[in-house]
């Protein structure tokens, strides 16, 4: 089995409307990118809390919504290490993909990967 067949092998498939034809942009969102936050999702939340440096979570959704987003606008190491957590489970397919358009792909990712950060985190309030 090569690299391909084994990350394909390891994504869950996430249901989508199959009535409606997507863009292309949200066909690879639906088919790479969030099955990819789907696997990760624990070592995401788990990255992103560990790169905090003490500060403290806000106690209300809203406030860890501005919060997240801000964190990871302004803190570029932590934005690119987990951007790279994602794109390193791309097959070598999705990653011409990626890399055509990588402005838009990456801020697709960062915004899925915003919300669930948020549900995650905002679960434990």
């Amino acid at each position: 089995m090569n690299r391909t067949e084994q990350l394909l092998q390891l994504r869950s498939e996430i249901p989508t409307d199959s009535e409606r034809q997507p863009l292309a942009h949200e066909a690879f969102q639906n088919t790479a990118l969030r099955p990819i936050l789907k696997l990760q999702n624990d070592v995401l939340v788990h990255f992103f809390k560990s790169q905090l440096n003490g500060a403290q979570l806000p106690d209300f959704k809203m406030e860890l919504e501005g919060f997240v987003k801000q964190r990871l606008q302004k803190d570029m190491l932590t934005r690119n290490t987990l951007l790279g957590m994602v794109v390193g489970l791309l097959t070598e397919d999705e990653l011409v993909t990626f890399l055509a358009d990588k402005s838009e792909m990456s801020k697709r990712i960062i915004d899925m990967l915003s919300q669930r950060l948020c549900d995650q985190l905002g679960k434990a309030l």
